[in-house]
């Protein structure tokens, strides 16, 4: 009997750690689940997975994304090859972590756009190498070149890129000139984007949608310069005012749009 109900538990423990094992999603778009470890072969990454009934090792040209004790990685050109780097903030700019020479530690930094551009962090040339590459963003570009934005900054540089880039991809349905950002706007778009994202990533958030979709629209009227009516932000108080979760983020937003 003794013998059975261990068995049981141990099969109901594999079971378990499969059910909340980690992935890989291939170049085809189909997902692997499993134990997930990545090796790396000169300049071309690769990741084995095991499956319950499959071991396989996959090249970084295979295998696209990977989803490892919480942390998303992806595939990105790098040097010549293609690396397993770490997402550590996403959006139309996304800067990722990687692994340098003959480290085992997600420490090097890269920065790549949508288009697929991409830049090592630098040092000694750090003002001329970024600033040029964010040059579609006349603030950004500008603090940087002044030294306002630093290295240290980099959260805050992605940050205030992808609030620039979108603006520009809000309004440019609607106007066929792209008016500067303010400092006001971009600090408004920052907190608004912050919000949406916790809402969208909460699993317990009621009328969920709903919220979505009402803070959407505010970013939209942001990006359109227009006046924020106060019947939505009062409904996006009354959703969220009372959610601890949401209290920082929903005070932020609210003392930067009665500026």
């Amino acid at each position: 009997m003794k013998s059975l109900l261990l068995s049981v538990v141990v099969l109901t423990i594999g079971s378990l750690a499969f059910g909340q094992a980690d992935f890989a999603v291939t170049i085809k778009g189909d997902t692997l689940k499993g134990r997930v470890r990545i090796l790396t072969y000169d300049q071309l990454d690769r990741v084995q997975v095991v499956t319950e009934d499959n071991k396989k090792t996959y090249s970084a040209l295979e295998i696209r994304t990977l989803r490892i004790a919480g942390i998303t990685y992806h595939t990105i050109r790098y040097d010549k090859g293609f690396r397993y780097m770490k997402l550590i903030k996403d959006g139309f700019l996304s800067l990722y972590g990687f692994r340098m020479p003959n480290q085992s530690t997600y420490d090097g930094q890269y920065l790549v756009k949508k288009d697929g551009s991409g830049l090592e962090m630098p040092n000694l040339t750090f003002k001329k190498s970024l600033s040029t590459f964010l040059s579609d963003c006349p603030e950004v570009n500008e603090r940087i070149k002044s030294g306002d934005l630093g290295r240290k900054d980099i959260d805050k540089i992605v940050d205030r890129y992808n609030s620039c880039l979108q603006f520009k991809t809000e309004r440019r349905a609607e106007e066929p000139k792209i008016a500067p950002v303010t400092e006001v706007e971009s600090e408004q778009m920052i907190a608004v984007n912050a919000i949406i994202a916790k809402a969208e990533a909460a699993t317990n958030l009621e009328n969920k949608s709903d919220i979505i979709d009402l803070l959407k629209d505010l970013r939209s009227k942001i990006a359109r310069n227009e006046i924020l009516p106060n019947y939505i932000l009062k409904d996006v108080k009354n959703q969220l005012g009372q959610n601890p979760d949401f209290a920082a983020e929903l005070e932020k937003f609210l003392s930067l749009v009665k500026k």
